[in-house]
């Protein structure tokens, strides 16, 4: 009587890894897909060891005033209210308030006065940073001069914007002198770090008393230039020539300084460095072109593309860099400094980030959310500008433990291609709530949308009506040998164990033996539990639109799959074909589509005798060598 063999996995919570061979590891197979983990994965989160479903995606602003281009925008934390996002579309500054109403004003608009034009070029991109109360927006075209915006705070300053006024002395230390056209900036050691070029200099310390006023209690000061001969006078400290122009100015947090703050870190696209920027005003001041900050190479074999996708975290600065938006952290850089290349952490989604274009890796976007490194992937060119069809997921949670420090773990994939695309993310602090945001370009509605990524929302699209759109998750389990590597097998089932079933959901399973391409169809079903009495398959109540107090998420542990239907043959170039069912390793897809959660999966197989010289194929041998 055949023996019949299992395999499977419980624990997923080592991520994906698509680099790896996608045999399951084992001794033979040292360096395949590990027992946590899964070959690929679309639109999962295995944070705690089963796979459950990534964010969703709910809408906040729809059919706003705005048209154009979308060219950036940025989280403004105001001095005593939640954060409001303020965007640039169409060369217009609108103020959205994500804190309350989720109203959109034209601030552009409403801070015009005379001839005092408050919009910007239609540039691709513009660069922002905040300096205390200020938001500084930059063309980024080195001709037009920043905007500064204030919320204000009500009874004390009101709300304003306005336009820099430049080097209107250059040369002299006037205190007229205010932070001219520029790119990426950057707000460190309490200045107002900006670059243009290969340059990047710093603005006078915030609170000083010579140069701010006291209606801002002489935090303007920020945006000054009196301190410094090198700033005043039009002039920078520069990067190497073979560097390239600066692309970002970024800082990560040092809790053994004073400040908080590490040092500065200058991001070209071929190369990374470290400015140690004098504290003290004093020092400041004596800083000169002769004299400069001391510059260190962090990194010469890839920056990144843009200031965008510049992510901190603890102290460390995660970024995509060349030559296909790989992911690196300075941190992980400087560890291994003393080894042979610089092997970035993305290893494990090079499925996805093979497929970049290259061309659009500027307009790279990321956040830190829910302990989560979210960093956007395949760019593609809308009407609005550059937008990304899905987001790479990289859990920190895997590390927040006392008993064991694993490293964080790729998820996989976040698919938006179907809609909304990324066109930028930004997160922030409500009262002690972390929330999320994304402008996005909509292709259903042919408009460019504000969404929020929500983690406790189970389908997309909740407020669009219809009780929402449910998500589709692709998990790819690695291929099963059954501890017998070298033995024939034919699979026989499968077992899926679910729970937190809630609604309908529809599922798909695949398989296919050994090393071939193609997917076979194994089998098609559903779940269903009801999300309230209204879906009682039994003594549904009627939808009257009061409040349906929701019912328990459901189980189903196991589901079991037969054999598969008639198999296929599998071709065989060295022999007659085999049926799809035989081999000596099995990996299976599964396909879900609602909202449930897979705590495991079990692949069972029997041995099946080869007879010697099986599979050989005989061929004449040549008369000649």
């Amino acid at each position: 009587m055949p023996v019949r063999l299992v395999d499977g996995q419980f624990d997923f919570s080592e991520g994906v890894d698509s680099n790896a061979p996608r045999t399951k590891s084992s001794p033979i197979v040292t360096h395949g897909v590990k027992p946590s983990q899964v070959a690929w994965c679309v639109n999962g989160n295995m944070r705690g060891g089963p796979i459950a479903q990534r964010p969703t995606l709910q809408p906040l602003v729809g059919d706003a005033p705005w048209s154009g281009i979308f060219q950036g925008g940025w989280l403004y934390q105001p001095d005593f209210t939640d954060p409001i996002l303020i965007l640039v579309i169409g060369g217009r500054v609108y103020r959205v308030r994500v804190d309350t109403d989720d109203s959109v004003t034209d601030i552009s608009a409403l801070y015009a006065t005379g001839s005092d034009d408050l919009t910007m070029p239609l540039v691709e991109q513009c660069h922002f940073t905040q300096s205390e109360m200020f938001l500084i927006i930059q063309a980024g075209d080195f001709v037009t001069l920043p905007l500064f915006y204030d919320f204000g705070v009500e009874g004390i300053r009101p709300e304003s914007l306005r336009r820099s006024q430049g080097l209107v002395v250059p040369g002299v230390s006037s205190s007229k002198n205010e932070i001219p056209a520029a790119g990426p900036m950057d707000y460190y050691a309490q200045r107002t770090w900006y670059a243009f070029g290969r340059g990047y200099v710093g603005s006078d310390i915030v609170d000083n008393t010579s140069s701010g006023s006291s209606a801002f209690d002489f935090r303007d000061s920020v945006l000054k230039l009196t301190e410094n001969p090198v700033a005043y006078g039009g002039d920078a400290f520069t990067v190497p020539t073979l560097a390239g122009n600066i692309r970002a100015l970024a800082h990560a947090s040092n809790i053994d300084s004073s400040l908080g703050d590490a040092q500065l870190f200058v991001f070209t696209r071929r190369a990374v460095y470290s400015c140690v920027a004098p504290v003290t005003r004093n020092d400041w001041t004596s800083t000169t072109l002769n004299n400069m900050p001391l510059q260190k190479l962090v990194l010469n074999k890839g920056g990144s593309y843009g200031d965008r996708c510049i992510v901190p975290v603890n102290g460390d600065l995660f970024f995509p860099s060349p030559p296909d938006g790989n992911i690196r952290s300075i941190q992980a850089t400087l560890r291994y400094q003393q080894q042979w290349g610089y092997v970035p952490l993305s290893n494990n989604i090079n499925r996805v980030l093979n497929f970049n274009n290259r061309a659009l890796l500027h307009a790279s976007t990321g956040i830190q959310f829910d302990n989560r490194l979210l960093m956007s992937e395949l760019p593609i060119l809308t009407p609005a500008g550059v937008a990304h069809q899905a987001i790479a997921p990289l859990d920190f949670d895997i590390i927040s433990t006392l008993e064991e420090r694993l490293p964080p773990a790729w998820e996989g994939v976040y698919d938006f291609s179907g809609g909304p695309l990324i066109l930028q993310m930004w997160e922030g602090d409500f009262g002690g709530r972390e929330r999320a945001f994304t402008a996005a370009w909509s292709e259903l509605n042919n408009r460019i949308e504000v969404w929020e990524i929500r983690g406790d929302v189970r389908f997309d699209n909740v407020a669009g009506g219809g009780g929402g759109t449910r998500v589709t998750r692709v998990i790819e389990f690695p291929a099963y040998t059954f501890d017998s590597p070298m033995s024939l097998k034919e699979l026989d089932s499968a077992e899926f164990w679910f729970d937190k079933i809630l609604g309908t959901v529809d599922c798909e399973a695949f398989y296919r033996p050994d090393m071939t391409s193609c997917w076979n169809p194994w089998s098609a079903f559903k779940l269903c539990a009801a999300k309230d009495c209204t879906e009682d398959p039994d003594d549904p109540c009627p939808d009257n639109g009061y409040p349906k107090e929701p019912w328990c998420e459901q189980d189903a542990v196991p589901v079991v799959l037969g054999k598969p239907p008639i198999p296929k043959c599998v071709p065989n170039a060295a022999s007659k074909p085999r049926p799809s069912i035989q081999g000596y390793q099995f990996q299976v897809k599964l396909v879900t589509k609602g909202w449930c959660r897979l705590r495991g999966m079990l692949l069972y197989a029997q041995h099946r005798e080869k007879s010697p010289y099986q599979g050989i194929a005989c061929t004449p041998v040549p008369s000649t060598l």
